[in-house]
């Protein structure tokens, strides 16, 4: 495990200290219930809620989160939406969508050759398979917050066709976001565009401007409701990906390491590429009975080399550390392979990836690139989305904190496609 290196920083808040929350609760999806008659919660039993300003003073007041969203190795492995194939049926109804939008006046712009814009359900029409996408999103809200489709069909196509079926597929579960801002601009981040084309653009540890290398990386989250990712070629040796129920690590810590668990309801600074150059956020927090984490160790660590921000003190080093070593042991981990997606819930679902091999040899082939690692990434906020904490901190980073309203990005202030 990658330890962070980092020194002290000390808050505290807390409006529930007299909360009576010792007594069995009810719960349902990933809400977690408690009944009492205090006058933070309703009468007949509201939820439990947490965030960066109301954070836990003890960890007595924190109870395990349970539904879909806390799942085990085996419970994703063995999910139906976990590995899903599509059919000959589905197949062919991408072939038929995909001319429907590349004809004359269907709204499709190519920005760029290659980045689709305008590509949406009515131009982009999937019956049997927008259902199927539906449920997939629902599920990604609802349940485990993590899907994989094992066979779409990238060999058949030339990347810029890929990327209109790609784009159209996720029209179905919602609306695309920046994964670059003005000043974090890269190919891998798609320039501000929908694709974001994810192969090595340096090597070593530490990527820099918002390049792609090709490095390790810890368990974390990205700045949007759900990322997906589309193998279009895996890596010659090495990178292989792992994804693990946040929801678990955080009862797995409340049950092993109480003490830290309550720490990462209180905010971390993070390096950005906003104001000042940092902001401060809880890991995690429970808005409206409804989970939400925001992590990433890198970001956390880079934050403590500016002069302005306070040093952490070891519990909140070791409360980031142990996310890494409770996530590594409860991780699914696998291969990209060419054609596999995936799609995965942030607010529930960390993942991460070990270090890839790539070759450097500029290879021209049917899909671009030094024939080594290439994959195509979509930030996308659903159509149905759960309500975030409405606090200063929780809107700057995610623009919106309403439910089913487009929000995240690294531009979240813009108007969202």
């Amino acid at each position: 495990m990658t330890k962070l290196s980092l020194q002290s920083c000390d808050n505290s808040c807390n409006k529930f200290e007299d909360a009576d929350v010792s007594q069995p609760f009810p719960l349902c999806g990933d809400k977690l219930v408690v009944k009492n008659s205090h006058d933070s919660f309703s009468a007949n039993g509201a939820f439990v809620d947490f965030d960066d300003l109301n954070p836990p003073t003890s960890p007595k007041y924190i109870h395990p989160i349970v539904g879909k969203c806390n799942w085990k190795k085996e419970d994703l492995v063995n999910s139906p939406f976990w590995g899903l194939e599509l059919t000959a049926s589905d197949l062919e109804e991408i072939k038929r969508a995909l001319a429907v939008c590349k004809t004359d006046g269907s709204g499709l712009d190519l920005q760029d050759g290659w980045q689709p814009l305008g590509v949406t359900q009515e131009n982009f029409p999937l019956v049997g398979l927008g259902n199927k996408l539906r449920e997939m999103s629902n599920e990604l809200e609802h349940g485990t917050g993590a899907i994989m489709i094992k066979n779409m069909p990238v060999s058949d196509y030339s990347i810029e066709d890929i990327g209109i079926i790609y784009a159209g597929i996720n029209s179905y579960i919602g609306r695309w976001v920046p994964q670059s801002s003005a000043g974090l601009r890269s190919k891998s981040r798609g320039f501000g565009l929908p694709l974001g084309r994810v192969e090595a653009e340096m090597s070593g540890n530490t990527p820099k401007n918002g390049l792609q290398a090709n490095n390790y990386f810890r368990l974390h989250t990205d700045r949007c409701d759900v990322i997906t990712l589309m193998c279009i070629r895996p890596a010659p040796a090495g990178g292989a990906s792992r994804v693990c129920s946040a929801v678990h690590v955080h009862n797995t810590m409340l049950k092993d390491y109480p003490n830290l668990c309550a720490r990462l309801y209180k905010p971390y600074y993070r390096i950005w590429e906003g104001v000042n150059g940092y902001f401060d956020l809880p890991v995690w927090s429970v808005h409206k009975g409804k989970f939400t984490t925001q992590v990433s160790s890198s970001y956390i660590e880079n934050a403590q080399c500016l002069p302005e921000v306070p040093k952490l003190d070891g519990e909140g080093i070791e409360a980031v550390d142990i996310i890494e070593e409770i996530g590594l042991k409860e991780s699914v981990e696998f291969m990209m392979t060419t054609g596999m997606v995936y799609w995965l819930n942030n607010h529930i679902v960390y993942h991460g990836r070990d270090s890839w091999h790539f070759n450097g040899k500029r290879s021209e082939t049917k899909q671009g690139g030094d024939g080594g690692r290439l994959m195509l990434r979509m930030w996308i906020s659903p159509y149905e989305t759960r309500e975030l904490p409405d606090t200063d901190r929780y809107r700057l980073v995610w623009g919106s904190t309403k439910a089913n309203t487009p929000c995240g990005g690294l531009e979240p202030e813009s108007t969202l496609v």
